[in-house]
């Protein structure tokens, strides 16, 4: 991925330690890539436990780019079940380490603790976390209070480890995590507008076509909203509360959808986990074409 920011071509690299890294595009030192920035997604005390029983994720999603922001999700393996994890918009115009964080010793806060794979930190070794002074953050996304109490409590509080990129159209940031929770955010400050569940796990991104956006989930169901910060919501609320959406639709195609939607000349592409759907306007009305998988149709005579 390049992003020219500044007149600066930059290569960014989601890495599997929970990193995210910048090269230069262009300029090398001794035949190695000239890092610009690097980024933590994880907080310092996050653990890492083989078969995701730990607290330290990666980064699965493809990084996505707008206005000049870079919006990062961490999550694991969809094997290793759910968990809690982070949503980042951050600066790529930073250089160095540009984490949120930074671990050091207590008794001499200039000395920078080198980064552990499994933990960052160790306290009983007489170390803390601090602010990084550096950092490239603009705003973290990882929980909502959403009634007030100063507390975190329940599903629809918090956002979930996430395999799928984040889609973003006037200013409106659609994020889905491996949970099935979709969350709408003002993509300029962080603040969320609007959640959904989807009630199943979710492996895709979202798709934004016009002014709808599509989620897909494991149980074959694909959920349509209008892009607004201001949906219908189930239940009677203003607009300064916020709420859970309700869908102008939402369709069952009978097995798994894994794959991210796709439009291409006017007609939409869903891949079940045995069909291949197309669907095009003229054909709404009646019925989806529909073309047998390889491994379903059959054999010819």
């Amino acid at each position: 991925m390049v992003n020219v920011r500044g007149g600066v071509p930059q290569v960014i690299f989601p890495g599997g330690d929970g990193w995210v890294y910048s090269f230069h595009a262009e300029k090398y030192a001794d035949g190695k890539p000239q890092l610009l920035w690097k980024f933590d997604v994880n907080p310092k005390d996050a653990v890492l436990v083989l078969g995701g029983r730990g607290t330290r994720n990666e980064v699965i999603a493809v990084p996505v780019i707008y206005d000049g922001k870079v919006y990062v999700s961490a999550g694991q393996d969809p094997e290793h079940g759910e968990g809690p994890g982070q949503l980042w918009c951050l600066d790529p115009t930073k250089r160095g380490d540009i984490s949120q964080e930074l671990v050091v010793d207590v008794n001499d806060r200039t000395r920078v603790i080198p980064h552990r794979r499994a933990k960052a930190i160790d306290p009983e070794n007489n170390e803390i976390n601090i602010e990084n002074p550096n950092s490239g953050v603009v705003w973290r996304y990882d929980r909502v209070d959403i009634n007030g109490d100063r507390k975190i409590n329940g599903f629809v509080e918090q956002y979930h480890r996430s395999l799928s990129s984040v889609a973003i159209k006037n200013d409106l940031l659609i994020a889905a995590d491996f949970s099935g929770l979709v969350h709408c955010l003002n993509a300029k400050t962080g603040k969320r507008y609007w959640h959904y569940d989807m009630l199943a796990a979710c492996w895709t991104t979202p798709l934004i076509v016009r002014d709808r956006v599509l989620l897909s989930d494991e149980d074959g169901d694909v959920a349509i909203f209008p892009l607004t910060p201001f949906p219908r919501l189930r239940k009677s609320t203003s607009i300064d509360e916020d709420g859970e959406a309700q869908p102008l639709i939402e369709i069952n195609f009978s097995n798994s959808i894994y794959c991210t939607p796709i439009v291409a000349n006017d007609v939409l592409y869903i891949a079940a986990r045995d069909h291949l759907f197309a669907i095009c306007q003229e054909e709404a009305g009646r019925h989806a074409k529909r073309t047998e998988s390889p491994s379903s149709a059959p054999a010819a005579k």
